[in-house]
């Protein structure tokens, strides 16, 4: 029996198209105005376009960061800062870093520096307790706390606690308090309004149309950045 030989081929494949290596992103969060470093600061790389892509990392102790696996494309890096001290540059009309990142790249040197913010602080009296009570339809009751800004967006402020007690003539009142870090010397407007509950001012006198808006600027050097008070009446029917 005569035997066939057998050629045995080493194939070497080459790569897949889009199958290429990661890139990355290295720089340094700093303040704005002193240039020192800012650490545990949230770094947020985001692409634009379909479908979104995102990573982040937080700066060390020197403010240093680095976003690692990142695909090919246009990034916008946003910095949220730890505390309200700072405004993230993707918001408030800022000048966040534009980074064109091709296959395999690691950008470097790209510092952030993160302008120092005012704080907006406004404080909601309960003594109905009515914002804990869920709504006939089992939610929540319908509460808008915010700031208009100079082109038309709206930045919600942050509710940074459970109700807490202020002293009143009877028993305690609960308190809910908010907060929204701001830009300094612009004309902003402040916002409140609920579908489900009546609102008051800080006196307790209903406000019209159930809707609050004022306009205010937080100057830089103001020792008294402005603050809000306003009361819950009761549920709305």
């Amino acid at each position: 029996m005569k035997c066939i030989p057998i050629l045995i081929l080493s194939l070497t494949v080459p790569a897949v198209i889009g199958q290429t290596g990661t890139a990355s992103i290295t720089g340094t969060v700093l303040d704005a105005k002193t240039q020192k470093p800012l650490p545990a600061a949230l770094v947020i790389a985001s692409r634009s376009g379909a479908p979104p892509f995102t990573r982040n990392t937080k700066s060390g102790g020197d403010g240093a960061y680095q976003i690692q696996g990142l695909t090919p494309g246009n990034y916008l890096v946003c910095v949220q800062a730890s505390g309200d001290q700072y405004l993230n540059p993707c918001e408030w009309n800022g000048n966040p870093a534009g980074v064109t990142l091709v296959s395999g790249q690691a950008a470097t040197g790209i510092k952030i520096a993160l302008t120092p913010a005012s704080v907006l602080n406004v404080q909601v009296n309960d003594a109905q307790k009515a914002l804990s009570q869920l709504t006939k339809d089992g939610r929540r009751p319908d509460l808008s706390v915010g700031v208009w800004g100079p082109r038309g967006t709206y930045y919600p402020a942050r509710a940074v606690s459970s109700p807490t007690g202020t002293a009143g003539s009877q028993a305690s009142i609960p308190t809910y308090s908010y907060r929204l870090p701001v830009p300094r010397d612009t004309a902003l407007n402040f916002y409140i309004a609920s579908h489900d509950l009546k609102l008051g001012d800080a006196n307790g006198v209903a406000l019209p149309a159930n809707a609050s808006q004022q306009a205010f600027k937080h100057a830089t050097g103001d020792a008294n950045p402005r603050s809000f008070t306003f009361t819950v009446l009761g549920k709305l029917p």
